[in-house]
């Protein structure tokens, strides 16, 4: 099914997706712009290269409350936080982030434990991808097999024409979805000869490639190999490239308390920060920023593959984009593979 909706009604389209669920979209946040959630549908934008932090946040929030509590002179009254969650839609995620979300699955849904948190807020997605129309320098996706156009993974998938959005059907729920939004109108044989176009197109469409092969096993040889200080010599372990990286899932549970009301919160972590591998003991396996940027490494690239049999990196270049030492994960992956 295709479906299409003029450039100037995106607040229309805005409006009727608020109608069927919660909307995540892109919108501007002072000079950036971020996937958050959507309550005027003036708000959204559908012009922008990508957002600065990932979508991920959607399905794993910075913050997530897992128990809430009262103290009282009794002990502990505890208020369990519900997991149902009404349907929500996610506007505008780019192909590599699209990808990003199946990635995590593999550890959130399918590492043998299921986590009830981000299984819950995917099975009440509805996921709408949207098509590069351009190539950043720092971008690398094509390496993992996406193109700027890639409808996997995606329910519903729009491109860009020059007068009008074109919205496709790419799974049952996204059919379903699309027949049921006001203000769409039904798409020409033209619309659709223009919309496989424009995917025939952007296949063609190529980032930079990173060289895989053997990666695995290479970064398993060169563990020990001085090259990881001298790599991270620059490196201020301020794990922006952790928290804009819609792959990376470490985090802290910590209880936070205020007046006798609190919460058992799951909070995002960073394995560049210096007390991430801090014992209780005082003992720290990782004191070095060396051996800190290597997990990094070794955990997109490695670790991750070996356990899940898919890259930890869909290529986004966010963390290239967003280092303030200009480190590029790239450039690092390239010197230990190049390494003798």
């Amino acid at each position: 099914m295709l479906k299409k909706i003029g450039l100037e009604k995106r607040e229309t389209l805005a409006s009727a997706l608020m109608e069927k669920g919660e909307l995540f979209a892109p919108a501007a946040d002072g000079a950036v712009v971020n996937f958050r959630r959507i309550d005027n549908p003036g708000d959204v934008t559908l012009d922008f290269y990508n957002t600065l932090q990932s979508p991920k946040s959607v399905f794993f929030p910075q913050t997530d409350d897992m128990v809430r509590y009262r103290l009282t002179h009794e002990g502990v009254e505890t208020e369990e936080v519900p997991l149902d969650f009404e349907p929500r839609i996610i506007l505008g995620v780019r192909p590599c982030d699209v990808r990003s979300f199946e990635v995590m699955d593999r550890l959130f849904a399918g590492g043998g434990i299921v986590d009830p948190y981000w299984e819950k807020r995917r099975k009440s997605a509805t996921v709408i991808g949207y098509a590069f129309d351009e190539v950043n320098p720092a971008d690398f996706y094509t390496t993992f097999g996406i193109d700027a156009a890639d409808p996997t993974g995606s329910d519903i998938f729009m491109v860009k024409g020059k007068a009008a959005f074109l919205l496709k059907g790419i799974t049952e729920k996204g059919d379903k979805l699309l027949d049921s939004l006001q203000g769409l109108e039904d798409a020409s044989a033209q619309d659709e000869k223009y919309f496989e176009g424009r995917l025939t197109e952007a296949s063609k469409l190529t980032t930079r490639i990173l060289a895989t092969e053997g990666v695995v096993e290479k970064l398993e040889e060169v563990f020990e190999d001085p090259y990881w200080t001298t790599a991270a010599a620059p490196c201020l372990n301020c794990g922006v490239c952790t928290f804009v990286c819609p792959t990376c899932h470490c985090f802290d549970v910590q209880d936070e308390t205020l007046f006798g009301r609190g919460a058992r919160r799951r909070i995002w972590d960073s394995c560049m920060f210096t007390d991430f591998t801090l014992h209780t003991s005082g003992h720290n396996p990782r004191t070095n920023r060396s051996q800190r940027l290597r997990q990094r490494i070794n955990h997109k690239f490695s670790y991750y593959v070996t356990n899940f049999d898919v890259f930890s990196c869909v290529g986004c270049g966010r963390c290239v984009r967003s280092c303030p030492v200009h480190i590029d994960i790239v450039a690092v992956v390239e010197g230990a593979m190049a390494l003798p």
